[in-house]
């Protein structure tokens, strides 16, 4: 009996956890703490590495879209103009202003060029506008689109010299149309054998 209660005794003793001196648990616990601020401390860094060279993009950027210094510094010595004038003077300061574009022509680069964006939108106006006229003169609701026999035969049922139409007429232009004919009538013919179940013979009266 008593070596059984002195076994389970042993065997209690190995089951219980091991004794962690509070020294030992107090830096443990401190060590975890000063990690835990390290790793914050090193990501807000991180961060702010990151914001300066994204800062720092932006400006490389908005310098490089930026004109030379050279050439601002051309415009700043420019002699500023009047811009009041009488109205006797007209021509003299329309003269001043194509010298003074010459200039500033003249004192940029080659891959530069300087227009008022006036100029720009009226001649961007005019080309619409010869283009819408061109759309509707040519493809308008009240433009009749028709062909050149269509065109001719009615020149001569309608002039001073009538006669037949043009077909009748021209026999080149009829040996043309014949063939056209001719043409669509073979393209009909092949697009209805490529159909599956369909007989062409139903359509020889069409022809």
């Amino acid at each position: 009996m008593s070596k059984l209660t002195q076994t389970q005794f042993e065997s209690s003793e190995d089951e219980l956890p091991e004794e962690v001196a509070f020294d030992e648990s107090k830096s443990a616990a401190l060590k975890r703490v000063k990690d835990a601020l390290e790793s914050d401390k090193r990501e807000k860094l991180l961060l702010k590495e990151k914001r300066r060279k994204r800062q720092e993009l932006f400006k490389e950027q908005k310098r490089k879209k930026c004109l030379p210094e050279d050439v601002l510094e051309e415009f700043d010595t420019l002699p500023q103009k009047q811009s009041k004038a009488p109205d006797n003077n007209k021509d003299e300061e329309e003269t001043d202003n194509e010298s003074e574009d010459e200039a500033i022509s003249k004192s940029l680069q080659d891959s530069y060029s300087v227009m008022r964006l006036k100029d720009n939108s009226s001649a961007r106006s005019l080309q619409q506008r010869a283009s819408d006229f061109i759309q509707s003169r040519l493809y308008g609701p009240g433009t009749r689109r028709t062909t050149n026999s269509d065109l001719l035969s009615l020149n001569r049922k309608r002039g001073l010299n009538q006669g037949a139409a043009v077909e009748f007429v021209n026999n080149k232009f009829r040996a043309d149309l014949k063939e056209k004919e001719e043409k669509s009538k073979k393209r009909f013919r092949d697009k209805q054998k490529l159909v599956p179940g369909t007989d062409c013979t139903r359509f020889t009266n069409c022809f």
